[in-house]
């Protein structure tokens, strides 16, 4: 009994040690995989001038402003008309 149980200690900390290494082995096959797939598809990318991007940014920009202005517009009118509703019905 006595050489039993260090015995199942070392068989269970040699099958881990035997599990891990497998799943380290799988997880790097599976990384380098990876990675060499992702080299692939970025040579593929087209990337844009930099006047494109900045094209594209103030298109973003003048959107953005246009669209917060109406929305400002459309929050103040639909509020009047609320305070005009509201304010019929209470009295």
């Amino acid at each position: 009994m006595r050489i039993l149980i260090p015995l199942i200690i070392v068989a269970a900390l040699g099958a881990a040690a035997y599990y891990t290494r497998q799943t380290l082995m799988r997880w790097y096959e599976k990384a380098t995989i990876f990675l060499k797939e992702v080299r692939v598809e970025m040579q593929k990318v087209v990337w844009p001038s930099k006047q494109e991007v900045y094209g594209a940014t103030f298109v973003v920009l003048v959107s953005t402003v246009v669209l917060t202005i109406a929305i400002g517009i459309e929050d103040r009118l639909l509020s009047s008309v609320l305070d005009l509703i509201l304010s019929l019905t209470m009295s």
